[in-house]
Order: structure tokens, then sequence, then C-alpha cells
């Protein structure tokens, strides 16, 4: 049987935050960029938390099976620079926000989206256009095995 911590040893802190969860498909309609709207809340675990944490529900198929549809998606806003072989969120106009692995071209003039699933294909991106905005990398993915 585990002995108590001694008193001390007890934290203050809470272990658990609720943060809201955003929708990935909600479009401002005048000028059909992604608008956070938020859908729901859930709690998280206090570890997973950060300064400018965003958290949305993964809405399509394009990431699995390494993110499964209906996932919870905690995106780091502080990080946007997007660096190859890493996996972010991106706002595109017209389609809402998108999460896929980025690849940069090797004259780092164009990005390439890359998703998991074999039946979505990779598309490419000017670097530095009004094409998309990157919103934040993928930090934790909370879903279903």
């Amino acid at each position: 049987m585990p002995k108590p911590l001694p008193q001390n040893r007890l934290s203050s802190q809470p272990f658990s935050r609720e943060v809201a969860v955003h929708a990935m498909n909600s479009l401002d309609p005048k000028t059909g960029t992604w608008t956070p709207t938020i859908m729901e809340t859930i709690e998280i675990a206090e570890s997973l938390t950060r300064p400018h944490l965003l958290v949305v529900r993964m809405e399509d198929s394009g990431m699995e099976p390494v993110i499964r549809r209906k996932a919870y998606v905690g995106l780091d806003c502080d990080d946007v620079t997007a660096r190859s072989g890493e996996i972010y969120a991106l706002s595109i106009p017209g389609e809402g926000l998108v999460i896929k692995q980025v690849e940069r071209d090797s004259a780092g003039q164009r990005l390439r989206l890359v998703s998991a699933s074999p039946r979505h294909a990779a598309r490419s991106l000017a670097q530095g256009g009004h094409a998309y905005v990157v919103v934040g990398r993928v930090i934790w993915v909370i879903q279903d095995l």
C-alpha cells in the first residue's frame, strides 16, 4: 500500500483547467477567413496548458491515423514559424483551419502540406503570401485509440 505524501509535499496548484474548444470550419462570412468560434469546453491536465494555447476539435480525416476525426488538438500559438517535419494548424481562406505536416522546399519558396492519410493529396502554398496564416504548432492530441 502506498504511503501518503508528507503534508509539505502537497501542492496547492490545481491539477486541471477548463479550456474552450474551437471549431475548425468557422469562417467569417465577409472575408472567408477562419474565425475562432467556441463549440464546447473540456477539462485538461494543468501540465498540458501553455500561455497561448488554442484547442480545436479535428473535423476531417486528413491526418488519420496520426490525428483522428473528433480528436482534441492542442496548438501552441506562440510557435508560428513553420519547420519541416512538424505538424501545424494553418488558416486557409475559404477552407477554415487545416492541420497538416509541413515540409519546406529546398529553395524555401513553397510550403508543402502533407496529410497522414494517403487518401488526401499533398499540396503546396507559396511562402510569405496571403494564401495562409500559421495559427500554431500541434503540441498534443487527446483521442480515442
